[in-house]
């Protein structure tokens, strides 16, 4: 993935099961390796991070740009019954630390 995206500074890697090894093996050769410990299953931190992809705030690229889009959009629309949710594991990891860095703005109307 580090080959594919060389621009990523920060790769979350779960630190459960064979994801403390990985993180062992592998910081010294990869830089921004973050060992993460999700809380919950994966349908519950999906179920977290769903208001904000229901309300619009997940953008993806066109499929012309990113050809990934269509497989990734298949693979949230058929989570948690499809033959793989690696994906979405991945996305709710990402917008659930992603909103936790993000200071909280709040508007009043």
């Amino acid at each position: 993935m580090t080959d594919d995206y060389p621009k990523t500074h920060a790769k979350l890697v779960e630190d459960k099961a064979n994801g403390s090894a990985v993180i062992a093996t592998l910081q010294s050769e990869i830089p921004g390796l973050i060992p993460v410990n999700p809380e919950g299953g994966k349908e519950s931190r999906a179920a977290a991070v769903s208001p904000q992809v229901e309300s619009g705030n997940v953008y993806l690229p066109h499929p012309r740009i990113a050809p990934w889009v269509d497989s990734f959009i298949h693979s949230c629309a058929s989570f948690p019954n499809g033959a793989h949710d690696d994906d979405v594991d991945a996305m709710t990891q990402s917008l659930a630390r992603w909103a936790m860095r993000r200071p909280m703005r709040f508007w009043v109307v």
